[in-house]
């Protein structure tokens, strides 16, 4: 009994080509999927969140200029009381942020 993959001696030339070509299409197409997707895919991630940090930082600078601008305007005094302000919640927000912390074994 003939194994598949061996061509009969009936067999047109041009089917032979044929089998050869999908052969070579299966393997390349099976060697991009092991290599290139997931480089592909770690590209994007790397792209897409450096670009959500840039974008992340902005919006906090932002907020964070807004917030000075507001307390400025609302609070009583000179730019003293804002600064007293949110250097109370950044303090405030850090101690928390220690609380929270694990300590190594070490």
């Amino acid at each position: 009994m003939a194994e598949p993959d061996t061509p009969s001696p009936d067999e047109e030339p041009g089917d032979l080509a044929s089998r050869a070509t999908d052969r070579i299409v299966d393997a390349v197409g099976a060697l991009r999927s092991r290599t290139t997707e997931p480089l592909l895919t770690a590209t994007r991630a790397i792209v897409y969140g450096t670009f959500a940090t840039v974008v992340g930082t902005a919006f906090l600078a932002l907020v964070g200029i807004g917030l000075f601008r507001l307390l400025d305007t609302v609070l009583p005094g000179e730019s003293w009381s804002a600064f007293l302000v949110l250097g109370a919640a950044c303090v405030a927000a850090g101690a928390w942020l220690w609380s929270r912390r694990t300590r190594s074994a070490g």
